[in-house]
């Protein structure tokens, strides 16, 4: 018989904080034209990740609940199509535990207007035995929305 307890409680992260930071840090940076970065992706990532983008999914599609590492690919794989993305830069990163948040802008390029912007991302993952088994981010939604022609306001 399963001890509630032990159902809700977190599992140890699997990695010293170093190792934590150094794979928060890779995945801040991570471009999707990088040499094998699907596969680095699927090497962060649990298999069963739950991610949250944050946004209106009336008018960012890929906001919402996604769960699975191939839907999370899935959703990198469209933004991607969508927009060029750039000098990424790191703002803060703060490690406890098994958490981490990160805090990091990006300069985007919308492919079908041309509009540039840039974008501040704070992003709040947890690991357990070694992989992220779940992620928060938030983006600046108005940013993208003005680089998409949308106006901000319905």
């Amino acid at each position: 018989m399963t001890d509630f307890d032990d159902l809700f409680a977190a599992r140890p992260p699997g990695l010293d904080r170093a190792e934590i930071l150094r794979r928060a840090e890779l995945l801040a940076t991570w471009r999707a034209d990088m040499p094998n970065s699907f596969a680095i992706l699927r090497g962060l990532f649990s298999p069963d990740v739950a991610c949250e983008f944050i946004g209106d999914k009336s008018r960012i599609p890929y906001a919402g609940r996604h769960v699975g590492v191939e839907a999370l690919i899935a959703v990198v794989r469209v933004i991607h199509i969508e927009f060029e993305q750039s000098n990424h830069e790191i703002e803060d990163i703060v490690v406890d535990g098994g958490r981490v948040a990160v805090r990091r802008r990006v300069d985007w390029r919308h492919r079908g207007t041309g509009r540039r912007g840039r974008v501040d991302l704070a992003e709040f993952a947890r690991f357990e035995n070694g992989l992220i088994v779940e992620m928060i981010e938030f983006r600046d939604s108005m940013a993208i929305l003005a680089m998409q022609d949308e106006p901000s306001w319905p």
